[in-house]
């Protein structure tokens, strides 16, 4: 089922979003490879842990998304000028 979808950038740790989210896509922009950890809510099962290179990069989740029922949390973010955004149904 659609419905809509919100965009919010994080560029530290902390909680992204509403309390329970489904993740549809990661857009990653940096100018220094790095690596994300993304949590159900704060210190729950690891949902997407990614490396990525240099510049711009998506991550696309397929389906009706990936479901974080306590929350998405950023547990963990690296890289030079390291920009995260999520997007969530």
């Amino acid at each position: 089922m659609a419905g809509p979808v919100k965009a919010y950038n994080a560029t530290t740790t902390g909680a992204v979003g509403p309390t329970r989210s489904r993740i549809k896509q990661v857009g990653v922009f940096c100018t220094g490879a790095g690596a994300f950890t993304i949590t159900n809510g704060s210190g729950g099962d690891t949902l997407i842990q990614q490396k990525f290179p240099v510049g711009h990069t998506l991550l696309n989740v397929p389906g009706d998304g990936i479901v974080a029922t306590d929350g998405v949390f950023v547990s963990a973010i690296s890289g030079t000028a390291a920009e995260l955004t999520i997007f969530l149904g």
